[in-house]
């Protein structure tokens, strides 16, 4: 099959899939994708955004590159973690839809035309709703903690095992990936957007190759960034208890005097008061901790270094290859208005 040049306009959809060491999958994907859009029958093109892989990740997308004009690449300098790739992935991509996926083919190609005919009952953003999940039981756990803090701590609803498997309109994409905070979450940006969300069920797959990128401490820290970065409930509950256990230490303490002057008893020795000061110390150094995630986010947020560096692009213009990040921010929002 002779592969077509790159369409001259803008496309209709742009495939976004951010990798990280994904030697095993990244040529399966793309072949697996092309005849699938290409059944669509619309423009489209495949964008990569390699998060400073270290195997023959960034090798084999030049090739990808080469041998197809539709297929553009963004490489970082360094692993500068997920959702910067997801950022650049929105802010680089050009269609008037973007199409999500992981690049580990648990998201099956095969299942994208369900989202495209969802989107045609007016939804501005559509989500994959995975079917016959694939993972390990720790993964299944993990995301449905961190589905229940999103809503109850942060008060989003989003439905039960929702990927980023997704599809969404370019401005909103666009919208959220150009809000100045540092850390972004981007399943609740787009629900905090306004957009008009659906659901659709699709097929999960087990990884093809490769090992998972995420272990249990990445997955506590997410959580964690989500609820200090979405929420300040958090302090609210750390108030709360201070002042469960003042309350307790004053009808402690009267209860002592009580006893001491009514019936006599002295106290009952030091174990008690050492329990209590340790329990004490210890409830005020998490608080200490959880004020201190806060105060540094403010740092972070003050320092407006930009979340990633990039070293290279792979089939873009010109004037599309030396955009600074403000630029693409700046357009982005003007397109989103």
């Amino acid at each position: 099959m002779t592969v077509p040049a790159a369409d001259q306009g803008r496309p209709t959809y742009s495939v976004v899939v951010p990798v990280y060491n994904e030697e095993g999958n990244v040529e399966a994907l793309v072949d697996r994708v092309v005849p699938v859009m290409e059944e669509v029958g619309a423009p489209f093109e495949i964008l990569f955004v390699d998060d400073g892989s270290k195997d023959a990740t960034p090798k084999l997308l030049r090739k990808l590159a080469e041998a197809d004009a539709r297929v553009r690449v963004v490489r970082f300098s360094r692993n500068y973690g997920q959702e910067a790739a997801v950022e650049a992935l929105y802010l680089n991509a050009r269609g008037r839809w973007l199409i999500q996926m992981d690049g580990d083919l648990q998201n099956p190609p095969e299942e994208i035309p369900k989202l495209l005919a969802k989107k045609e009952e007016g939804y501005d953003v559509v989500y994959g709703i995975r079917e016959g999940r694939q993972d390990s039981l720790f993964r299944v756990a993990a995301s449905r903690g961190m589905q229940w803090s999103m809503k109850n701590l942060m008060e989003i609803e989003l439905p039960d095992d929702v990927s980023t498997f997704r599809l969404m309109s370019g401005p909103v994409a666009r919208l959220v990936a150009a809000l100045p905070e540092r850390r972004k979450f981007f399943s609740a940006l787009l629900v905090w957007s306004g957009a008009r969300i659906g659901t659709v069920g699709v097929g999960h797959a087990a990884r093809q190759a490769g090992t998972t990128k995420y272990n249990f401490g990445k997955l506590l820290n997410h959580t964690f960034d989500l609820v200090v970065g979405f929420s300040s409930k958090p302090l609210r509950y750390l108030g709360t208890m201070g002042f469960f256990f003042a309350s307790a230490g004053f009808l402690l303490g009267a209860w002592t005097i009580v006893r001491k002057l009514v019936w006599g008893y002295g106290a009952l020795g030091w174990s008690s008061i050492f329990a209590a000061v340790v329990v004490l110390s210890g409830v005020q150094l998490m608080a200490l901790s959880v004020i201190g995630e806060y105060i540094a986010r403010i740092y972070v947020q003050a320092q407006s270094r930009p979340l990633y560096n990039i070293a290279e692009r792979l089939n873009f213009k010109d004037d599309e290859g030396h955009q600074p990040f403000d630029e693409l921010q700046r357009r982005s929002l003007e397109e989103a208005s």
